[in-house]
């Protein structure tokens, strides 16, 4: 009898290691050891109790590894936040730079001045401004709510009528540039 006590407790001793492996059966360790420590210590109705218990021991042992596992999971989650929150941070920041540099550019367009001079009496654009020209047909067609002003001035020498004339045939000539399709590549 003792040796089936001895070999009781320390089956009921080992339940705990056995229950920490990997095992999925640590309710099944828990009852039979605890089932062979009460039927032991008090025979038959050891055997419910101790089952009973060991059932219950081994049944905490398992709910105490899911929410291990949930802990570590859980952390993990959070350390993923908490790097996607850095990463979105950084790009909202780089987003509201880029914003900035767009206003600045668009109040700098908004300012910006070209000056073009025509050949007396000639309302065709030089070939030296046409790539200035087409800069700024570029950019006003890409930049939303970017608009060209166009002002056209003729020399005094000449009679206000043919200077009228001269003027709007300036811009027209301007203007058509402005609104030509790119060239393209070659």
């Amino acid at each position: 009898m003792k040796i089936l006590a001895l070999s009781a407790v320390a089956l009921a001793l080992a339940t705990p290691a056995l229950a920490e492996t990997e095992s999925k059966m640590p309710e099944h360790i828990g009852f039979g050891s605890g089932a062979a420590l009460g039927a032991a210590i008090a025979g038959p109705v050891g055997v419910v109790v101790g089952g009973t218990l060991g059932t219950l021991i081994g049944h905490d042992v398992v709910n105490d590894r899911v929410i291990a596992r949930k802990n570590r999971e859980l952390s993990s989650l959070h350390q993923d936040i908490t790097q996607a929150r850095q990463a979105l941070a950084s790009v909202n920041a780089e987003q509201a730079k880029a914003e900035a540099e767009l206003a600045a550019f668009r109040t700098l367009l908004g300012q910006l001045s070209v000056s073009l001079h025509f050949e007396t009496d000639s309302a065709m654009t030089a070939g030296r401004y046409r790539e200035a020209l087409e800069a700024v047909a570029s950019a006003s067609q890409q930049i939303e709510g970017m608009t060209v002003e166009l002002v056209g001035h003729a020399d005094p020498r000449g009679e206000a009528q043919y200077n009228q004339v001269l003027s709007e045939a300036r811009a027209r000539s301007v203007g058509e540039v402005l609104v030509a399709p790119a060239p393209t590549s070659p």
